[in-house]
């Protein structure tokens, strides 16, 4: 009877070790589920969320972008990293289909989270990328393994445990969500009727609602401005749309009551970007299916200039131009080439946009002179009040 005792206890052990050795070995995101709050200070170039990861002990500047399916790359890991077999094909938002393929992540380290054993996209350099200095992406593939507090307003994130809710959640306001097949909604309800939204922290500016999904036919009930537009995307691709900038009356998300401004356009899908959350905070759990925001109101304000500019094809010009402005009326189209920016001559992208960036976001006015001689002073106004 002893010897029978004596030999289950030594089972038990070694299935006791076994265990502890399975609970102990770090692989993955599996490694130190106790719970832990890392705060990482962000920037907002461009509008984003630039955050410093570290790559097999390289520090780089990745944007969060939680409409982004896979982390990407700036072409710099077919030079660092280990390449796979594997390809996919991307389509961005001008509609450019893309072979990416994937390397060998090595060691990521995010805040004090070390990753192992997963696989990064590489894409070539895009120039607003580039002239911002971000290395790349960080995108749901690992953004869905954490919990996150994204607080715009202090400029920081605090990553959690996937299953952890910190007491903050209490006392902020559920909204309508739903991470699905690798991406991430809001449903905003006005009416009866439901629109879907993806939440795209990758996305800088104001929401838009796509005419492909929903069609508008009273659109010139709400407050709106029709525009020539265009946007950059993560290719380098400048995708050209005539829009309204729309001021959308009160719609409920959970227990959220939201007044957006959206842009109104042909792009793929609907988006909610990172102006909707301006000087908020929000909670994201993707595993969880879990979005709450620090305010229960949420009334976003248009304040803008009636034109933009950008360098392209060699050339300074005018990419976006209101419908409603001293601009347009003058024959002012996007398009148009400018001489010089308050008299300032730029012959490349980095230099002019940089300058122009600084301007808009002090709120000044500027000269251009188009190439034709006219010369227009551009103000800062408030529009769409209601």
């Amino acid at each position: 009877m002893k010897r029978i005792v004596k030999y289950y206890f030594k089972v038990l052990k070694k299935q006791v070790l076994f265990l502890l050795l399975i609970v102990l070995i770090p692989t993955g995101f599996a490694q130190n589920r106790a719970a832990f709050q890392d705060t990482i200070p962000f920037k907002t170039d461009l509008g984003l969320i630039i955050i410093p990861i570290t790559f097999n002990g390289v520090e780089k500047q990745f944007a969060f972008d939680t409409g982004a399916t896979h982390s990407v790359a700036y072409d710099w890991a077919k030079n660092e990293l280990k390449p796979t077999r594997k390809t996919t094909n991307i389509t961005s938002s001008s509609g450019l289909k893309s072979k990416m393929r994937f390397y060998k992540s090595g060691l990521i380290e995010l805040g004090s989270r070390k990753i192992r054993k997963h696989s990064i996209l590489n894409t070539a350099k895009n120039e607003v990328f580039s002239c911002y200095k971000i290395d790349g992406i960080l995108g749901v593939d690992i953004i869905k393994e954490l919990n996150w507090t994204i607080d715009f307003e202090r400029k920081i994130l605090v990553m959690y445990p996937s299953n952890h809710f910190p007491d903050k959640v209490k006392k902020m306001h559920p909204l309508t969500f739903s991470y699905h097949d690798k991406r991430p909604y809001v449903f905003l309800k006005r009416n009866n009727k439901k629109i879907r939204f993806l939440l795209d922290t990758g996305a800088g500016g104001f929401s838009n609602i796509s005419k492909r999904e929903y069609n508008f036919s009273t659109i010139d009930n709400y407050p709106n401005l029709s525009t020539q537009s265009a946007s950059m995307d993560v290719n380098g691709i400048l995708t050209s749309s005539l829009a309204n900038i729309v001021k959308y009356t009160e719609s409920v998300s959970g227990d959220v009551t939201i007044s957006p401004i959206i842009v109104y356009n042909n792009q793929k899908s609907s988006k909610i970007a990172n102006q909707l959350w301006r000087n908020n905070e929000l909670f994201l759990s993707l595993k969880k299916d879990k979005l709450y925001s620090f305010k229960a109101n949420i009334n976003n304000k248009y304040k803008g200039y009636p034109c933009s500019v950008l360098f392209f094809k060699n050339k300074m010009r005018i990419v976006k131009v209101d419908e409603e402005s001293d601009l347009w009326q003058n024959g002012v189209r996007q398009g148009t080439e400018i001489l010089s920016i308050n008299g300032k001559k730029f012959d490349n992208f980095c230099d002019l946009d940089n300058y122009f960036r600084k301007t808009v976001q002090l709120e000044q006015s500027f000269k251009i002179t188009l190439a034709n001689g006219s010369v227009f002073t551009v103000n800062k106004n408030s529009i769409l009040k209601k």
